[in-house]
């Protein structure tokens, strides 16, 4: 399916923020492997997933335990506001999880 004109905006918007989060979680988070995402753009900005992954389950328990969880959703937040996207509730639009294989 082909994106209109606001949908490629919003994703670019979106994409900036994810790889500004990609690079900070790279330097402060141990084990951290990968950023992924979700997003219906028709329940657009409520419907965003972003997943920290974690390459295996202490490296996870730890960034959990330290806060840093709480931190990548306040920043993931600040970031889209800066573009204008607003999250109601950014712990529903950002989790840890270990790394599926």
């Amino acid at each position: 399916m082909k994106l209109s004109k606001i949908c490629r905006k919003l994703n670019e918007k979106l994409l900036k923020t994810l790889e500004i989060l990609t690079e900070q979680a790279d330097k402060e988070l141990e084990g951290f492997t990968q950023l992924t995402h979700t997003v219906q753009f028709d329940l657009f900005p409520s419907s965003v997933l972003v997943i920290c992954h974690f390459e295996d389950e202490e490296k996870l328990k730890q960034a959990i335990k330290s806060g840093a969880e709480k931190n990548f959703q306040k920043q993931l937040h600040k970031q889209l506001n800066k573009r204008g996207i607003t999250l109601k509730d950014a712990r529903e639009n950002l989790k840890f999880e270990l790394k599926e294989i």
